[in-house]
């Protein structure tokens, strides 16, 4: 696993010769798995992020659930609601999308959709996350 903690990312980026021309785009499942708590702590994580990678240089988000609990170092993508993430039985919730889709520090932010789906399912799972976003 290389590049699983922010210390790690911004140790890269300071290795790359023009690394100001960088940025980073945040995979909800990877930085949970990570160890990263972004079920109950969003804003914690993101505050974490700016002070060691710089919010700024945030450029996108990874958007998916996981089928794994935090910290697990697995990798394991799940569609919408049907992971740790997403769903009341893991622990997670559709308030926890609805807070990573509206909030102020990721809405601007393009979102990347990348869940293990066919294109109808992809369809329903926009659509959900559009629904969410206040």
């Amino acid at each position: 696993e290389v590049g699983r903690t922010f210390e790690e990312l911004q140790s890269i980026m300071e290795k790359v010769q023009l690394s100001d021309k960088l940025g980073v785009c945040l995979d909800t499942c990877h930085v949970s798995d990570a160890g990263y708590d972004i079920i109950h702590d969003l804003d914690g994580v993101l505050d974490e992020f700016d002070r060691v990678v710089g919010i700024d240089r945030l450029h996108a988000v990874h958007i998916n659930d996981s089928k794994n609990p935090c910290g697990a170092h697995k990798d394991r993508h799940e569609c919408i609601g049907k992971g740790y993430l997403g769903s009341e039985e893991f622990g997670g919730g559709m308030q926890v999308m609805q807070n990573i889709v509206s909030n102020g520090r990721l809405c601007s932010l393009p979102f990347i959709l990348e869940t293990p789906n066919e294109l109808a399912g992809y369809a329903a799972e926009i659509r959900l996350l559009r629904s969410l976003q206040q």
